[in-house]
């Protein structure tokens, strides 16, 4: 029987260098002009209301504004902050199962390989030289059809 290759598991987790790290993960880069340009914007209608709001009415207004602005933060929060969880999740979900789903696939074809292997040496054992070819490459045709057909698209 013969040794059967390491194979080490994938670099997921590794922290990648060079081109790779530029290509995975760019850094985040916050764009001043626009995030100053709404703050500016969004004072100004709220001072432009509170100008055009009877003075009477200027209490009211304060309170629509407050809940807006309140509405504003619940919602940026669950939008920027959740939704980042959320996507890493996901992404480690589908990581792991691509993992798992590697490592089962590669102790199939570990397991149809020592089944060969076995069935090889014993058609060797009892039949003759050319009886033993021809039945050796018929099952080697057959495992080759067998591992082919099992392996996901991407891997062949």
């Amino acid at each position: 029987m013969t040794a059967e290759p390491k194979i080490d598991p994938p670099a997921v987790g590794r922290t990648p260098t060079g081109e790779a790290a530029a290509s995975v993960s760019p850094k985040v880069r916050i764009r001043w002009g626009w995030f100053v340009t709404c703050i500016v914007l969004g004072l100004t209608a709220i001072t432009v209301g509170w100008f055009l709001a009877a003075p009477s009415d200027r209490l009211g207004y304060v309170g629509g504004v407050l809940a807006g602005i309140g509405t504003t933060l619940l919602l940026v929060g669950v939008v920027v902050l959740l939704e980042r969880r959320i996507i890493d999740t996901a992404v480690k979900v589908v990581r792991n199962a691509a993992r798992e789903a590697r490592v089962r696939n590669l102790e199939e074809v570990r397991a149809q390989s020592r089944d060969l292997e076995e069935r090889v040496a014993t058609v060797w054992q009892s039949g003759t030289p050319e009886e033993a070819a021809a039945q050796m490459r018929q099952m080697i045709d057959e495992f080759t059809e067998r591992v082919a057909d099992g392996f996901p698209d991407g891997h062949r």
